[in-house]
């Protein structure tokens, strides 16, 4: 059996990570920071990261096809880009989009849709189609095209927290793009559901993000799987899957849940939203508990044979590293643990 466990928000910028980490008692994690091979990368969005690991190398990866497919839709040969609903915030000085689930309900995605659609059909040349997505809560639509636009979009993850300015579109259309936005916001600030949710004291839905562009990959028929198992409940991890033809697994509680054998990617995000709002205490917490559900029993697994190795990739703002480690790598006792804070980018 072999592990890739990946962790999107595990590492902090620098400057905050020594305050954040510095005295959390995480001896499984140090132990396989000290005894494994780590090799350090350049930062990326969560969602490009995944498209890579599946050799899906497109300039921007056509996320919105694939997390179309994972929600169950069918993408086709279409160009689609996701135009998730979002909430709009002033906080320091500076526009930012929250992150995680807004609970948007069903009924509110229609209303969003419906207004949308006719707005879009009205102004937007090449409009094929707008559809609300069917992962309850998370506000998710998607942008059909009958071309694509020329434009560049930021992945949602990158944006999270993130003063805006820097990740609007960029491209010859993005001064169109960026009014359409403008209009949009306008729209949706009159919806009945805004109001609504105001009054139950729920983020409004106040702006729509436009990202991940394309169309679906074709895949050859003798392209090699590097994994016979996704654990996950990321709806564009569970496309990519299903576009790979790999068996996916809802997300387990902890590793004993895990297959017993084969290769197995298990992508737990619980330290995305923490790291994204800068949210240490949630971030902690989340953090204790992966290192008591996750990375104990691994590296138990790993010294006592239940698994041949363990890969972990820590995703971050300024950089990530991906850790390999067999169960020689734990038998080198001279290696002393090395924290979390301790870590530094080359």
């Amino acid at each position: 059996m072999q592990v890739h466990l990946v962790l999107p928000g595990l590492l902090w910028p620098s400057k905050a990570l020594y305050d954040t980490a510095s005295d959390l008692e995480l001896p499984a994690l140090s132990r396989l920071l000290g005894r494994g091979r780590i090799t350090w990368q350049p930062p990326l969005p969560t969602e490009t990261w995944l498209c890579r690991e599946f050799r899906i190398l497109a300039d921007e990866p056509p996320a919105a096809a694939l997390r179309l497919l994972g929600e169950g839709g069918n993408p086709g040969s279409g160009f689609w880009l996701c135009a998730d609903s979002s909430h709009l915030r002033f906080e320091q000085g500076r526009l930012t989009l929250a992150g995680g689930r807004l609970g948007v309900g069903e009924r509110e995605m229609r209303q969003v849709a419906e207004a949308v659609s006719a707005h879009l059909a009205a102004y937007l040349p090449g409009f094929a189609e707008f559809i609300a997505g069917k992962e309850s809560g998370w506000g998710h639509a998607y942008l059909r095209m009958k071309s694509a636009p020329q434009i560049t979009t930021t992945p949602l993850s990158a944006v999270v927290g993130r003063n805006i300015q820097s990740a609007l579109p960029r491209g010859p259309e993005a001064p169109f793009w960026l009014r359409l936005a403008n209009e949009l916001q306008m729209l949706l600030h009159a919806l009945s559901l805004n109001r609504e949710r105001e009054a139950l004291d729920l983020a409004s839905l106040n702006t729509l993000w436009f990202w991940g562009a394309g169309t679906l990959p074709v895949r050859s028929a003798d392209a090699e799987n590097h994994y016979d198992a996704i654990a996950t409940d990321n709806a564009l991890l569970t496309g990519i899957s299903a576009w790979a033809g790999i068996s996916r697994l809802a997300l387990p509680g902890s590793a004993g849940e895990l297959p017993r054998s084969g290769r197995t990617l298990l992508f737990e995000e619980e330290l995305l939203l923490p790291a994204q709002e800068m949210d240490a205490l949630a971030w902690r917490n989340s953090l204790a508990r992966i290192e008591r559900d996750w990375l104990a029993p691994l590296a138990a697994a790993l010294a006592s044979g239940g698994i041949e190795s363990l890969r972990l990739s820590a995703l971050g703002e300024e950089a990530g590293f991906e850790l390999r480690v067999g169960r020689r790598d734990l038998m080198k006792f001279w290696r002393r643990p090395v924290a979390l804070h301790r870590l530094a980018p080359p």
